[in-house]
């Protein structure tokens, strides 16, 4: 320490060796920041990416909970995938798709803000639903995609309490 002091106080300053290998150490030290900043930073968007496609997946099991739900004149096709239902919400011959971002749309009405899917950053990649008529039970299988190649999926069923059309009143 007295000895770099004393090089300091002096008049003939640093040698280049040591100014060079001053700079290495601080080259070296500044490549290690930008490498720990930049893994930071790429965690940070992971695991934000993650509880964004996470929320949206649980947002919309609980759309899709609410709407099929209360669902009544339930039709489905020869395999049991829905076709069209009578909603509370939506009215009579509601049918569920997907726009052109991938979205959730009833009777070509979106369900869910953009903001729900990130502006754009997440949508739906697949989804299903399977109505079992003699369980009154609905099947729900929903895929969302977004950036940094983020994929979460889920599967949940809803039993129906209207479902069937026919009985007294139209619909049970």
């Amino acid at each position: 320490m007295k000895r770099l002091r004393r090089k300091l106080k002096s008049s003939r300053g640093l040698t280049l060796v040591e100014m060079v290998a001053a700079a290495g150490v601080l080259a070296l030290l500044g490549l290690m920041l930008n490498t720990g900043l930049f893994m930071a930073q790429d965690s940070y968007n992971k695991m934000t990416g993650e509880a964004e496609s996470q929320l949206l997946l649980s947002t919309l099991a609980d759309l899709l909970s609410n709407e099929l739900r209360y669902a009544r004149d339930v039709e489905t096709d020869g395999s049991g995938n829905l076709q069209r239902y009578t909603s509370v919400n939506y009215g009579r011959n509601t049918t569920l798709s997907l726009n052109e971002n991938q979205q959730l749309e009833a009777n070509k009405r979106q369900m869910l803000s953009g903001g729900a899917y990130g502006n754009g950053a997440y949508r739906i990649e697949t989804w299903s639903i399977v109505y079992d008529e003699t369980a009154r039970l609905f099947t729900v299988q929903l895929k969302v995609t977004g950036r940094n190649s983020i994929s979460n999926e889920t599967e949940f069923s809803v039993r129906c309490l209207n479902g069937a059309v026919g009985e007294e009143g139209g619909s049970t």
